[in-house]
């Protein structure tokens, strides 16, 4: 339960990041391109958190 948890947060932020910060530029990274990948590295942790959850029970 605690992955799923953790997986729809880092996702609604990443969602956040991705969707308010189209026009900032940083030299290092563009923080656009890294709230798109936190909300895909996010949700697809919640997914497996969630298929995880499924398997157990069905033991």
């Amino acid at each position: 339960m605690k992955g799923i948890a953790v997986g729809i947060v880092v996702a609604i932020v990443g969602l956040a990041l991705w969707l308010s910060t189209e026009e900032v530029e940083n030299s290092v990274i563009s923080l656009h391109k890294a709230g798109l990948i936190l909300a895909i590295i996010g949700a697809a942790e919640a997914l497996f958190a969630l298929l995880g959850l499924g398997k157990k029970t069905k033991k």
